[in-house]
């Protein structure tokens, strides 16, 4: 809701192999600082991804009324950018190479037959370092433990470009068929980001150019003598930026108070779910319903503009011509 007299206060927001690793094995790197218990579920309460992240314009102070519109866009992703790494380790320099290189030329081959061009795949060189070991070095009154070199890691990311996120399920099968189980993320692309913005900037002037109209036909605010200051700012959340974590489970219910003892629980896995940015202070949303995870683009458009005070009398200008008469003078 708009404020004439507006504060700034900016506090809203910026798949299940396929769900959870959409955004990659990145996110499972946090690690929760508390939890909350809520019905016998545990939720994560750190893990959640900020929801304050709208742009944000700032204008100057003074008699002026300012008048905002915030659009957020979501948009489905016209390619996408699948990070794999793999990592080899061996006895020597030539052991380690070529182990890699067959699992890396096997998997781009195979990816190819699944519909993947070669071109669409690239290969970067991450590191290469020896692996060291532990050599007890015995001496008659002393023992002393020597690091020696034992082997050998080589670690590359197979960047792999695709249109349709269907293809996700075909590219993990053929990454499974040589160990390469580790998605670093996705990147998600929208080929033509300036028409987005395009046309959230025009919905924007209509918008304020609507709101101007009602304060003037219906409340009497003077906004159209005045003179105008506008602002702008832009922003866009990735998917693999909106992904919340937590932990659900369900407690012991029957045994009561378990003996003295050692007491082992059981596995609970932490779970992840894609969470937009929420559309509470956004005037427009445009493609709100939200199935596959979205690039969100979000505009913000400020204007301000001088309210003459009605009780300040206007000043008047005059002319005193050589015969002594006073002929108004009027000054834009």
């Amino acid at each position: 809701m708009k404020k004439i007299f507006y504060t700034i206060l900016l506090l809203s927001t910026m798949s299940s192999l396929i769900m959870a690793q959409a955004t990659g094995n990145r996110n499972y790197a946090k690690r929760a600082k508390g939890n909350v218990n809520y019905n016998n579920n545990t939720y994560n309460d750190y893990s959640e991804v900020p929801q304050n992240i709208e742009p944000n314009v700032t204008l100057g102070q003074g008699k002026l009324v300012t008048l905002e519109v915030q659009i957020l866009s979501n948009q489905k992703a016209d390619t996408y950018v699948a990070i794999f790494n793999l990592t080899q380790m061996g006895k020597t320099v030539d052991e380690t190479n070529r182990l890699l290189t067959d699992r890396y030329n096997g998997f781009a081959q195979e990816l190819q037959s699944v519909g993947i061009p070669k071109d669409a795949i690239y290969l970067d060189m991450i590191s290469f370092v020896p692996l060291y070991e532990y050599e007890k070095e015995k001496k008659i009154f002393s023992k002393t433990h020597n690091e020696v070199p034992k082997g050998f890691e080589m670690q590359q990311n197979v960047h792999i470009k695709y249109n349709d996120m269907s293809m996700m399920p075909k590219i993990m099968s053929v990454a499974a068929k040589y160990e390469i189980f580790d998605l670093v993320k996705i990147d998600y692309a929208v080929d033509n980001q300036e028409a987005v913005y395009v046309e959230m900037r025009e919905k924007a002037v209509a918008h304020l150019v609507q709101e101007i109209e009602l304060y003037v036909d219906r409340l009497g605010v003077d906004l159209e003598s005045g003179y105008r200051i506008v602002g702008e700012n832009k922003q866009v959340s990735f998917p693999v930026d909106r992904y919340s974590s937590y932990n659900a489970y369900s407690n012991v219910s029957l045994g009561g108070t378990p003996e003295k003892g050692k007491v082992q629980d059981m596995y609970k896995p932490k779970t992840m779910y894609y969470d937009k940015v929420a559309y509470d202070n956004f005037d427009i949303v445009i493609n709100p319903t939200v199935l596959e995870p979205a690039i969100q683009f979000m505009y913000t458009m400020k204007i301000q503009i001088a309210v003459k005070d009605p009780n300040q009398p206007t000043p008047q200008h005059v002319w005193l011509t050589p015969d002594g008469d006073l002929v108004p003078i009027k000054i834009d």
